[in-house]
C-alpha cells in the first residue's frame, strides 16, 4: 500500500512539472467530430495551437491542404504504406516552417511525422537574416521534395536537423547552411538528387540511405561524411555532382559511377575528396578513389561482387527489391572500415528491417478489426483485433 502511495505521488510530481501538451485534431472527413479542439483544417490547428502542443490529422480519402508553421509542434500522421486494412493516409499539399525572432514566432523543434505530402518547406526567412531554424525532426513520412524555400537571400540557417525513415520520391534539396548535430538517415530518395549546403561551410552526416540519384555538396572545407550508402542506378549514371574536401567511406556504388560524371574523368568541381572502404560494381568507371590526383583514399574494392538478393541494375525503385547482402557471394560484408558491412546494412545506422523495408510508421496502428455485423440487445460483442505497435 505504501508502495502505491509513494508511486502515484511521483507521479504527480512529474506530470506537475511538465507544461500540459493539448492535443488538437484535425479532421475533413464527412463524419469528423465536433468540438473545441477538431478543426477541419491544418492551418487553424495551427493558429489554435500554442508551442509544444501535438496536431493529430486524421487519414482521409481526401487531401488536406497547406498549412505555415510558425511554432513548435508536433504534426503527426498515422504514416504511409500501411498493412492495416481500409489503409486511408494523411495526404498534405505543403508545410512550410518559419523562422522570425523578430515577432518572436519559431517553429524550431517542431516534428514532423507519419505524412503523405508534396513539398516539406524547411523555412521562408521572414525575419532577420541570422535567424536560424534548428531542432526540427522529419521522420516516417513519404514527401515529394524536402525544400528549402525561396532564393539563396532568403534561406533560413538550419541547425540539428534530423531526417530519417522518410520515403523521398523526389528530392532533398537544403540550399541553406546545415551545422550542429545534423543527420540524414535510413531514407529512401527515389529519383534526382540529394543537395547540401550553399556557399556556407555545412555539417552533417549522410548515412545509411538507398540513393537512386546524385548528391551534391557545394560548399568547400565543409565537415561532411557520406558513409554507409547505398547509391542505385542504371550502368554509366553518375553518384556525385560537386564534392569537395568530404568523407566519403563504406558506400556501396552499384551501376552508378563513384565520380562527378558517368564516364569517371576527372573534374576541377570534384576533388580532395577521401573515399575509404568503398566498393563499386558495373558502374561507367569502377575506379576507386575517382579519378583526379586530389581525390586519395584505402580499403576500396573496385569491381568487386556486391551481392544484393535481388536488386537490378536500374534507375527505379521498386518494393520487391531486396537489398539483403548474399552471405555466400557478397564482398561487402563486414568490409567497412568499421569491420561492419559496407552499405546500408553496416555503419552507424544498420537498417535490420525484413527485406530492409523502410519503416512506414511510428504510430500504433490496428491491424485489422472484426465484429459480427448484427449484435442483439443483451448479446456479447465479439470482437477480433489484430494491431501493431511500432
Amino acid at each position: 500500500m505504501r508502495l502505491t502511495f509513494l508511486l502515484a505521488l511521483a507521479c504527480l510530481f512529474i506530470f506537475g512539472a511538465v507544461k500540459a501538451q493539448n492535443i488538437f485534431i484535425v479532421d475533413h472527413n464527412f463524419n469528423a467530430p465536433s468540438g473545441s479542439h477538431v478543426f477541419g483544417t491544418i492551418q487553424e490547428a495551427v493558429d489554435a495551437a500554442s508551442a509544444g502542443d501535438i496536431i493529430q490529422i486524421q487519414p482521409s480519402p481526401n487531401k488536406y491542404g497547406s498549412a505555415t508553421i510558425n511554432k513548435r509542434l508536433t504534426i503527426m500522421g498515422i504514416g504511409f504504406a500501411l498493412t492495416k486494412e481500409i489503409p486511408l493516409i494523411c495526404t498534405i499539399t505543403n508545410l512550410t516552417l518559419t523562422n522570425n525572432l523578430t515577432d518572436g514566432t519559431n517553429a524550431s523543434g517542431t516534428i514532423i511525422t507519419g505524412l503523405n505530402m508534396d513539398r516539406l518547406n524547411l523555412g521562408t526567412n521572414q525575419g532577420l537574416a541570422n535567424d536560424t531554424l534548428s531542432d526540427v525532426t522529419i521522420h516516417n513520412n513519404q514527401v515529394d521534395d524536402i525544400y528549402s524555400q525561396g532564393s539563396a537571400s532568403s534561406w533560413l540557417p538550419i541547425k540539428n536537423l534530423s531526417v530519417y525513415n522518410n520515403d523521398v520520391v523526389s528530392w532533398l534539396n537544403i540550399g541553406s547552411n546545415i551545422s550542429g548535430n545534423s543527420v540524414i538517415r535510413n531514407n529512401l530518395f527515389r529519383a534526382n538528387y540529394v543537395i547540401i549546403g550553399n556557399a556556407s561551410p555545412c555539417d552533417v552526416v549522410i548515412a545509411n540511405n538507398i540513393i537512386y540519384g546524385y548528391v551534391q555538396v557545394t560548399a568547400t572545407e565543409s565537415s561532411v561524411a557520406i558513409l554507409n550508402n547505398n547509391f542505385i542506378g542504371a550502368t554509366g549514371t553518375y553518384s556525385f555532382s560537386t564534392l569537395y574536401d568530404k568523407t566519403v567511406a563504406n558506400n556501396i556504388f552499384y551501376g552508378r559511377t563513384p565520380a562527378q560524371n558517368a564516364a569517371g574523368t576527372a573534374s576541377s568541381t570534384f576533388q580532395r575528396n577521401i573515399f575509404t572502404n568503398n566498393i563499386s560494381i558495373s558502374t561507367g568507371n569502377d575506379a576507386l578513389p575517382p579519378a583526379g590526383a586530389t581525390n586519395t583514399g584505402s580499403g576500396n574494392k573496385p569491381g568487386e561482387v556486391v551481392g544484393f538478393v535481388n536488386v537490378p541494375f536500374s534507375n527505379t525503385w521498386a518494393s520487391t527489391h531486396d537489398f539483403t547482402l548474399d552471405a555466400a557471394a557478397s564482398q561487402a560484408i563486414n568490409a567497412g572500415s568499421d569491420g561492419t558491412d559496407m552499405g546500408i546494412t553496416g555503419g552507424p545506422y544498420a537498417w535490420t528491417e525484413t527485406n530492409l523495408f523502410l519503416k512506414t510508421t511510428s504510430a500504433p496502428t490496428i491491424e485489422l478489426l472484426n465484429t459480427s455485423t448484427v449484435i442483439n440487445p443483451g448479446d456479447d460483442l465479439p470482437v477480433r483485433v489484430r494491431a501493431k505497435s511500432n
